[in-house]
């Protein structure tokens, strides 16, 4: 009998611990749940700009003669912009360009305004 009531005991202790585990593991399935969802909107976010990014890559590939043509034009906007005074800011926001984009073209005009120093022109050392 003594024998008995011990297995029975130590039967319900590990039934107590097997619960309390699992009691556990569930508590933290709200956890895993919230870090699961992040990492599929964070995944699909991933998926959709690299989408994007294809798509533009394509379109420019499809029709380089477009962006050649409107090139020219854009670099004679901002140049003049900035003739009269207009700020890199100004600019880039009308332009819908970056602003490092906008300093770019204005450098890249002043160079083109400048004569070039061929090799006997310059001055030696």
């Amino acid at each position: 009998m003594i024998y008995a009531i011990g297995i029975l005991l130590s039967v319900s202790i590990a039934q107590s611990w097997f619960l309390w585990r699992l009691s556990l593991r569930l508590r933290s399935l709200p956890r895993l749940d919230e870090r699961v969802a992040a990492l599929t909107h964070s995944l699909g976010l991933l998926t959709d700009a690299t989408e994007s990014c294809f798509n533009t890559i394509a379109l420019q590939l499809e029709s380089p003669a477009r962006a050649t043509r409107a090139r020219p034009a854009r670099q004679r906007r901002v140049v003049s912009a900035a003739r009269n005074g207009q700020s890199v800011t100004a600019i880039a926001a009308d332009e819908e360009l970056a602003e490092t984009e906008v300093r770019l073209r204005l450098h890249l005009a002043e160079q083109a305004g400048r004569p070039r120093e061929t090799a006997h022109d310059a001055p030696r050392s």
